[in-house]
Formats: C-alpha cells, sequence, structure tokens
C-alpha cells in the first residue's frame, strides 16, 4: 500500500501490464511408435544422432519416419514411444553343422518389422579345405543388404569376436548365448581377481559314464578352449595274419557304424594252398566265398561284396581263423577354430587313441580304461586361462562360466562384489550391481548392469569406462565346432509381434503433455495390419481433436496401406474413416514423414501445393491424371513426380476438403492468443487491463499480417483481423472476460485461368 501524503506533493505508482508471450514454435512433429529403447516420457530430439543416442539402434528401423522426417527438414521432434515388453522382437537360431544352436540373433526392437530381416552365413575354410578360418554374416531388411560382418571368430579377446562385432556394430540385431541368453551372473560377495598360473584347457571322452581318454592342449592358455574333439565311428574291422604272425589281410565293414560289429568272419582252408571266407551278416545266414589262391584273387573275389571289404597288408594269404565278430574301430578328429581339422583313423584300441601325434593336443589313457571312447559329435576342450589375474562369473545355474574380469593392468589387489537389484530407471527390469575395490578400499561403482547386448547398460559395453577392470561375455562352445553353418539362402527371423492398436492409444495420451507439438504421426505402417493401421489412424484423430478443444491444436499425418497402394477406391475408403479438419492423409504409402518435413521447414501459412518433397524415400506411385483427379476430389494428398518440377505435393488438403495452410494458419491463432490470455488470468478488472490484452493481441495479429500469414479481403473492405475483448455485467459478475477474434488465413492459389487474346 502506498503511505498517505502528509506534506503536499504527488505520489506515483507504477503498473506494468504483462509482457507479451513469445509466438509458438511450429512443426513441431509428435510421433509415437515403437522405439529400441529409451525413456517414456515423451521426449525431445534435434537429430538422428540424438535419437539414436536415447532409443536405440534398432530404433530407426521401428520407427523409420523419424530418419525421413528429419531428412525433409523437421528440425525438432518430439517422441512418444509404446510400453515395451508388449510386443515380441523377432529372433533366428544360427547352429552350427552339427545342428547345435550356436547364436541367436535377436531384432533390437520388437514389432513385426523384425520378421522382414534375413540372415546369411558364408563359412570360409582354411587353405587345407578342412577347417572353418572365419564366417562372414550378412544381414538384410526388406530383400536389401544393409550390413555385412566379415572374418568373424569365435575368440573372446579378439577385436572380431561374433558376438562383440554383432553387439557393437549392428543396428539390426542383438547376438545372444543360446545357453545364457541374457542371464545375469550370481551375486558375489567380495570375490578377487585371483592371480594364478597359466592353465591348459582339457576334457575326457567317455565310454558311457566311465571316463576312458584325457585330451590336454600342448600350450597353455585361452587359445586352448577353442579346440574340439569329435570321435566317429570307422569301419569296424579285423586283421586277420598269415602264417607265422605275418601280414596278410584287413577285414573291414563296407559300411562305417556301430552295425559293422555284428558281422563275423572266419577263414577256413580250401585245398593244399587256398582260402576261403566265411561271412556272417545278420540277419542272413552264414555264407561262404573263395576259395582263393592267391592274395590278387582274395582281394579281386571280395570286391564287391555287400558286406566287407579286404584290404592287403601283405603278400601271403590268411591263416584260418574261427568265427570273429569284427571289433569296433573309430575316428578321432581334433577340430580347432580357424585351423586345419587334424584326422586319426581306424584306430582299434586305447593305445592307438594314445600314440596320435598331434601338434595341439596330447592324449592319455584313464586309469585302466580299455574301451573306446563313445561316439562323440564334439566334445570342446575347457578351463584354459591365461597367466595373469581374473576371476569367472558364473550364472545362476550350471557350472559353465557366464562373464570374466580382468584387470585393466597389473599391479593392484582387486576385488568385487556383484548385488542383484531392480532398475532404478523403470524399476522392472532385473539388474546386477558391481562394486570394484582396489587395495581393500571401494574404488569403483556400476548401478544397473544388464547382461541384455541391446541395452545401453549392458555390463561389458559400461565397464570400458571403469580405470581397473574390463569384462568378456564368455560363449560356451558347443560341439566340434561353434561356427554357424553356411546359410546360402537367406533365412529370416521369426516371431516379432507388435503392440496392439491400444498401446498406441496410451502413447498418443502421454504425447498430450507436449504442449509444443502441433504435427503427429504414428508409426504403423511396418507393424500392423491393414485394419490396425486404420485403428491407429482413428485414434490419432481423436487426439488432434481432443488437443484442438484444449487449444493446443495439431494435425495429424498418415498415409495409405502398402496394400491400398495405386488403387484409389481402398484409399479413399480410408479417408473416408478419418474425415477430420485435423488430419492429413497422403498417398503414396509411407509418404507421410516426407510431408511432414515439408510442412516443418515452410512457414506455417505457406501452402504445401506444388512445393518439391526433398527425399520421399518411399516408393513412387505413378498416378493418372484421373487418379489424381479422384484423390483431389476425396481429399487426399497426392505426392507424385511432376517434370521439371521433381516429385512434388500436387494439392495441400486435409481430409475435410480445407486448405492445410489455412488450417495452420488458424492452430497458431488459437496458441498464440491462449498463449497471452494465460499472462492476464486474474488481471482483468478493468478497462485498462482489458484494453492492454486486447493491445497484445493485435500486436501479434499485425505482425501475422505483416508476414504474409493473414490479408485484408482483396476489396479492401473487410481487414485481415478483428479483436474484441469485453465482459457483459452477467459475465463480470461471475469472473468472464470474452474474446472474440476473427482472421482472414492467406488462401493457396491452386488454380491459375488464362485468357489469351489472339489479335487479327
Amino acid at each position: 500500500m502506498p503511505s498517505a501524503l502528509v506534506i503536499p506533493g504527488v505520489q506515483v505508482k507504477t503498473v506494468f501490464e504483462p509482457s507479451g508471450a513469445l509466438p509458438s514454435v511450429t512443426g513441431v512433429l509428435g510421433v509415437v511408435g515403437i522405439t529400441d529403447r529409451g525413456p517414456m516420457a515423451p521426449t525431445a530430439v534435434g537429430n538422428m544422432g540424438e535419437f539414436l543416442d536415447l532409443f536405440g539402434p534398432g530404433s530407426r528401423f521401428s520407427m523409420p519416419e523419424v530418419k525421413v522426417a528429419f531428412a525433409n527438414g523437421v528440425s525438432q521432434m518430439v517422441i512418444a514411444r509404446t510400453d515395451p515388453n508388449r510386443g515380441q522382437e523377432a529372433s533366428l537360431d544360427l547352429v552350427n553343422d552339427d545342428g547345435s544352436k550356436v547364436v541367436t540373433l535377436v531384432a533390437r526392437a520388437e514389432g513385426a518389422w523384425g520378421n522382414r530381416i534375413g540372415v546369411q552365413a558364408t563359412q570360409v575354410h582354411t587353405l587345407g579345405g578342412s577347417g572353418i578360418k572365419y564366417i562372414n554374416l550378412a544381414l538384410s531388411l526388406n530383400g536389401q543388404i544393409v550390413e555385412t560382418f566379415n572374418n568373424l571368430v569365435l575368440d573372446e579377446t579378439s577385436p572380431d569376436y561374433l558376438f562383440d562385432r554383432i553387439n557393437s556394430q549392428s543396428r539390426l540385431v542383438a547376438a545372444v548365448d543360446p545357453l545364457f541368453s541374457t542371464s545375469l551372473p550370481a551375486a558375489v560377495d567380495h570375490l578377487a581377481l585371483a592371480d594364478s598360473p597359466p592353465r591348459a584347457a582339457f576334457t575326457t571322452l567317455k565310454s558311457g559314464a566311465t571316463d576312458v581318454v584325457r585330451v590336454d592342449a600342448k600350450q597353455t592358455g585361452h587359445r586352448g578352449n577353442q579346440i574340439a574333439i569329435r570321435v566317429t565311428d570307422a569301419q569296424a574291422g579285423l586283421a586277420a595274419p598269415g602264417a607265422a604272425n605275418a601280414p596278410s589281410i584287413d577285414i573291414r565293414a563296407r559300411k562305417a557304424g556301430p552295425a559293422g560289429t555284428a558281422i563275423r568272419v572266419g577263414v577256413v582252408p580250401s585245398g593244399a594252398n587256398a582260402v576261403s571266407l566265411v561271412i556272417t551278416a545278420p540277419p542272413a545266414q552264414a555264407r561262404t566265398i573263395g576259395p582263393f589262391a592267391t592274395m590278387d584273387d582274395l582281394i579281386d573275389g571280395t570286391k564287391n561284396d555287400p558286406d566287407i571289404q579286404v584290404i592287403a597288408l601283405g603278400t601271403v594269404l590268411p591263416a584260418s581263423l574261427p568265427s570273429t565278430p569284427l571289433p569296433r574301430r573309430i575316428n578321432i578328429d581334433v577340430v580347432t577354430e580357424g585351423a586345419d581339422t587334424g584326422r586319426s583313423t581306424d584306430l582299434a584300441d586305447l593305445n592307438a587313441v594314445k600314440a596320435i601325434n598331434d601338434p595341439r593336443v596330447s592324449f592319455s589313457i584313464v586309469g585302466n580304461a580299455t574301451n573306446l571312447p563313445d561316439a562323440d559329435p564334439g566334445e570342446p576342450l575347457m578351463g584354459g586361462r591365461d597367466l595373469g589375474p581374473a576371476v569367472f562369473l558364473l550364472g545362476d545355474t550350471g557350472d559353465q562360466p557366464l562373464l570374466e574380469l580382468v584387470p585393466v593392468a597389473p599391479g593392484q589387489s582387486l576385488a568385487v562384489t556383484l548385488t542383484r537389484g531392480v532398475s532404478s530407471v523403470d524399476k522392472a527390469t532385473s539388474v546386477v550391481n558391481l562394486t570394484i575395490f582396489a587395495d581393500g578400499a571401494e574404488a569403483e561403482r556400476f548401478l544397473d548392469l544388464t547382461m541384455d547386448p541391446d541395452d545401453a547398460q549392458y555390463l561389458p559395453a559400461v565397464l570400458p569406462q571403469s580405470a581397473l577392470v574390463r569384462a568378456h561375455d564368455l560363449f560356451v562352445r558347443s560341439r566340434a565346432s561353434s561356427f554357424p553353418a553356411s546359410v546360402v539362402r537367406a533365412a529370416l527371423l521369426k516371431g516379432g509381434s507388435s503392440p496392439l492398436p491400444d498401446d498406441y492409444q496410451s502413447a498418443l495420451d502421454r504425447l498430450e503433455s507436449a504442449d509444443e507439438v502441433d504435427l503427429v504421426i504414428a508409426s504403423v505402417a511396418n507393424q500392423l495390419d491393414d485394419t490396425g493401421i486404420r485403428s491407429v489412424h482413428k485414434a490419432v484423430v481423436a487426439h488432434c481433436t481432443k488437443m484442438g478443444d484444449v487449444a493446443r491444436n495439431r494435425i495429424g499425418i498418415a498415409s495409405v496401406t502398402a496394400s491400398e497402394n495405386g488403387k484409389p477406391p481402398q484409399i479413399l475408403d480410408h479417408a473416408n474413416d478419418v474425415r477430420s479438419d485435423h488430419f492429413i492423409m497422403v498417398a503414396p504409402a509411407g509418404g507421410e514423414a516426407a510431408v511432414a518435413g515439408l510442412l516443418s521447414r515452410q512457414d506455417y501459412f505457406q501452402s504445401p501445393t506444388y512445393k518439391t518433397i526433398a527425399d520421399l524415400s518411399a516408393p513412387e506411385t505413378p498416378f493418372t491424371d484421373s487418379q489424381l483427379e479422384k484423390l483431389i476430389t476425396g481429399n487426399v494428398v497426392a505426392v507424385a513426380r511432376r517434370r521439371n518440377l521433381g516429385v512434388i505435393v500436387v494439392k495441400g488438403i486435409l481430409t475435410s476438403g480445407r486448405q492445410i495452410n489455412v488450417q495452420r494458419t488458424a492452430n497458431k491463432s488459437v496458441r498464440d492468443v491462449k498463449a497471452i490470455c494465460d499472462n492476464y488470468i486474474g488481471l482483468l478488472n478493468n478497462d485498462g487491463a482489458r484494453n492492454a490484452l486486447r493491445q497484445q493481441i493485435s500486436a501479434m495479429f499485425l505482425q501475422m499480417e505483416r508476414d504474409g500469414a493473414i490479408v485484408p479481403s482483396t476489396d479492401g473492405k473487410s481487414p485481415s483481423f478483428k479483436v474484441d475483448v469485453y465482459s457483459t455485467q452477467a459475465d463480470f459478475a461471475i469472473g468472464i472476460v470474452r474474446v472474440d477474434i476473427a482472421i482472414r488465413p492467406v488462401r493457396a492459389i491452386d488454380y491459375i485461368y488464362a485468357t489469351i487474346l489472339v489479335q487479327n
């Protein structure tokens, strides 16, 4: 309150009217749809890099409209993602040559889009041709190669390690171990990174449940873990000696495999200097072949026998032999990733196995074992480690290590503690928290870590921030080779499913909080079927209508579906479902983001009619003049190529028939008038304040007139705008002030009529 004047004079009180509101920004695009990851709250992004950083690399493909809109001129977007885990990521298991799963490729984002990812795999063999040196992968989308990864190996310490390369570089998929998937390591309490000596990898071969042969890598270190031993049944066989135990013949089953051990063979004299063979091959009865007087006769006489084959070991005929079953023999392969496979064949006993001379492994007999090991498609060597401190972290089940932690540099005594928890970000995801101790004191802490390679908190990807430790996501090898088998024709990922239209509605509801948005797209084209797409388009219409009722006016933009493309009757039927002053229907399919970019880079009062699209991205659809006429009269925004103009918007209209720029001008006027009025709430009790409000609104419209957004009538009798701020006695009694405005938006001049005067 001013003080009372005692001494005559003048007291002055200065009253400032509220500051004018800043003009609203136009061309801000809101996009709802599926993203790879990211915040649930509507989030503004200013470029493609920022979008991918926040919402993950897979969002480039699950929400392709963002890239196209930025390319066509949108400078700011607000992304409202659908709730995660409402759909399913597509996936594909790659198997090795033995049919065992070795890697699972998972689409980066959920949704049906992932079912269009194709995978081709090509094994690159060693120079000798008996081993696999690398694997090359090619990833395609919609039949087009998008990414290639060459020279991939399965050595965790190599820069070409398949899992690390895919997970750090692929935008389409993540690679996970089929055994562990995204399982977390078990909790540990202050586990030291023990400094232990190097150790050689090893495995044991079994006969039934009994260990019979131990196989040790000849060199210590992790490299031995890339070796596997494969045991196969050879041809059952029996060496039949001649007189005085001289080398004679080797009798073998015609076919390899355990069935050959059921065959019995005997040698009987047939005269003074000849022998015959008695062969029993169940279920047939015994049969005799011969006599054979010379070794050549014996070899020639058995070469077509269906059950056995005979190989000469010497020149003398075999001595008499009672009917004897052919003993089992085996082959042993030493399979090493990136090297030729070593093969030892026709091993008849454990001494022959022990005698194998291989540069990579040695064989020894376990105890007093006598039986040959069982056939085994592949037994990997395990447990090899290099010199230095490390700790292996196990999963919740099994004894296979899930993760290896190693120090960045030697010298410090390090230990780690892992605790399980729930993500502090989304309050739902299971995580581990890692604490690192150096010389007994806590040195670093990393929270909310996962083992999901598509998560921003993927533990091996986060730990490069540590000054103390690094992590290797270990791969559990399977069978003889862990390289994926070749896939010549692209195999598609399967099982991807999209959220429902109701989930898009939830995202639209969250988008309501983003006041700055004035254009809206729902990214559904590569996710839903035609019925679902129409349902979401109707939801966008309802959303924009609702926002218009609260002075946050928006225009929805959509395109026809792929199945409707080039079919005017179906396009018009679709447009009839979404008739509105707040909606644009674009043809061809996939053209909505390009039109949004055009609107964003133009002034709000400019018409998009006959303006060039910078980058349509979607396949162009040729329209005949009659088709264009149907689309235009049906209030569809047709985008077509015109000679000397490029790809243009033929006519910029809403599905209601109103010109787009007229509606955008009205929308901006409503937004800006509301923003000005908000500043005067509680201050309009007198004519002075109401006059100030009128003046600020008039000033705004005068600027719009100078900009060319609104214009007087062509005869000059009607001004470009009218503003009245008033309150009746009844209004004043209940606290109401009314603002009446009328504007005349500039209209697009879409048609030019020319009169040609021909003089004689």
